[in-house]
């Protein structure tokens, strides 16, 4: 792939999961309440008393605002090396919860699919501004 054509492709990647990134963050300030669930989930116990904790003491709302920054910076060309090193740990902690502690796969390709966009953002960013000789050597 040339050089103009992959840079248009990362430029869409990195938009696209900007984008998807403010409206989670928004989602926990605004948009949605917690999520509660009823006596016939088949989501494990464990989860649901995680995910009720991140709510009561207001965690969610301090990772949305993470997101919505995060997300603003991946939109932003010159500032998306930043976007993606402010997301990535919080889309990789997001990501395990699920991994090990939730047993709904759907989750695990909606948090996995911008965990493999950030980190092919990255791999891509990093190449552009510093190269691999510097990495390698």
């Amino acid at each position: 792939m040339n050089k103009q054509k992959s840079s248009w492709l990362f430029a869409i990647i990195g938009l696209l999961i900007g984008l998807f990134f403010m409206y989670k963050g928004l989602t926990k300030h605004w948009l949605k309440p917690c999520k509660s669930y009823g006596p016939d989930t088949t989501i494990p116990v464990d989860y649901i008393m995680l995910i009720g904790i991140l709510c009561k003491s207001q965690y969610f709302k301090m990772i949305g605002l993470f997101q919505i920054l995060g997300g603003l910076l991946l939109v932003i060309p010159k500032t998306r090396l930043l976007g993606v090193i402010a997301l990535l740990p919080i889309v990789f902690v997001i990501f395990t919860l699920h991994l090990f502690l939730d047993n709904r796969p759907e989750e695990l390709v909606e948090t996995g699919v911008p965990l493999l966009g950030l980190v092919l953002v990255l791999w891509y960013e990093v190449k552009k501004r510093v190269g691999w000789g510097a990495l390698v050597n």
